[in-house]
């Protein structure tokens, strides 16, 4: 299924941001950073603008138009947090909170778009955070930081789905995503005008960086697009399920990439490897209850 396409984007896509965050200089800023995301998710929402025009495809009514570029600052404030936990902290560690999404999601839906879960769906939640807090824990406990923050982050990016889910597939599933897409770049646009550090930060990075950022925004859109098409024509759980896996490929991509690219190392000695597997492990099981 396409949906399993997902995880396998977004973990290249979180490996390239960990290599774009690490350090401490402006072009390493996570404002910087998204304001260049808002550029790239500009650049491609052009393309399905086109179409939609070239098709005849209906663009929307206007409140919904306005509903999907508005809630574009909800996802980006949740990724903000994300790209600031993933500046100190090993990748598996850090995407391992995006696997309680389903948490925050199963509420969210049932509330607002009436989905009701089934019992093995609610089983898999508590999997899930077990597992997050397997892949997280080290000696001498938990980055309660990370913790905190990204499980904020977490529920940031559910109330998000959710509200794509509820005004997207009230209008034409290419219009939707153009504005889901237009939204991040309305969101990147409001960085780079209200944050003078983002903005040194966007200059230095666009001529220093280009590279590594067209990849990282490739995956990740090519990830947000196959994600938001089967959000409006799934039931949510069932595509955060697939999501699942995302831990997995970041693990398995800082081991193959760890020696060519430093930044991207993992602590795999002894228990810590175990820990993580058993940790993915969990996920997997629960995204597989999920579905």
């Amino acid at each position: 299924m396409i949906v399993f396409l997902i995880p396998l984007f977004y973990a290249f896509a979180n490996l390239a941001d960990k290599i774009l965050v690490t350090g401490d200089d402006d072009d390493a800023d996570p404002g910087a950073l998204l304001a260049l995301s808002g550029l790239f998710s500009g650049l491609f929402s052009i393309i399905f603008g086109f179409w939609i025009y070239f098709t005849g495809r209906s663009f929307g009514d206007i409140p919904t138009i306005v509903m999907l570029i508005g809630i574009g600052a909800i996802y980006y404030s949740a990724i903000w947090i994300y790209l600031d936990m993933l500046k100190a902290n090993d990748s598996s560690s850090v995407t391992a909170w995006f696997q309680i999404i389903p948490l925050f999601g199963t509420i969210g839906a049932f509330i607002i778009l009436r989905e009701i879960p089934v019992w093995y769906q609610i089983v898999a939640i508590p999997m899930l955070i077990i597992g997050g807090f397997m892949l997280s824990y080290r000696k001498g406990g938990f980055n309660k930081t990370i913790v905190f923050w990204m499980i904020i982050s977490a529920a940031l990016v559910a109330l998000y789905d959710v509200l794509f889910a509820e005004y997207g597939r009230s209008i034409d599933e290419f219009s939707a995503i153009f504005f889901m897409l237009l939204g991040k770049t309305a969101s990147g646009f409001v960085v780079l005008v209200a944050d003078k550090k983002s903005q040194r930060g966007f200059w230095i990075a666009l001529t220093t960086k280009l590279k590594t950022q067209l990849i990282a925004e490739s995956a990740n859109t090519l990830a947000d697009v196959v994600q938001y098409a089967c959000i409006l024509s799934m039931p949510i759980l069932l595509v955060q399920g697939a999501g699942t896996l995302q831990p997995m490929c970041v693990l398995a991509g800082a081991i193959v990439l760890g020696n060519r690219y430093p930044k991207l190392k993992e602590d795999i000695k002894g228990i810590n490897l175990y820990q993580k597997v058993l940790g993915i492990v969990l996920m997997i099981a629960g995204g597989i209850f999920l579905m």
